[in-house]
């Protein structure tokens, strides 16, 4: 039966958040089934990194695929600003990243910040 290293995973993302952030990312945080605990042997790793660029949405994520981890990364490159924007409209993936998200690497007052927007926004 398949069964996925679950710590030798997760060390491999901090690693990896780690690196990231030394490349100039704010933040990289866990979501999706590894962060929620009901991942499988196929999951995937979804990680949202905060770094602030002027590249479009599409062109952002080439730069921070990493082949040499054991479980495929699904990297979501957003900037500060367009969270913080997200936060205020609500987006599924922002209530994801704030009640569910676990930082790997970087500031943890950006988890913050966009916990005080998506809670301050009056539905």
């Amino acid at each position: 039966m398949f069964k996925i290293d679950y710590d030798r995973v997760i060390g491999e993302l901090k690693g990896y958040a780690q690196r990231m952030v030394e490349k100039g990312a704010s933040a990289v945080i866990l979501i999706g089934s590894l962060a929620r605990g009901d991942y499988t042997a196929f999951s995937d790793a979804d990680v949202v990194i905060v770094y602030n660029t002027s590249a479009s949405f599409l062109d952002r994520g080439a730069e921070f695929l990493d082949p040499s981890l054991s479980v495929e990364l699904q990297p979501l490159v957003y900037t500060e600003d367009e969270l913080l924007s997200m936060a205020r409209a609500k987006r599924r993936v922002v209530k994801e990243i704030v009640g569910l998200g676990v930082l790997l690497a970087g500031d943890p007052a950006c988890l913050e910040r966009l916990g005080e927007e998506l809670n301050n926004t009056v539905e």
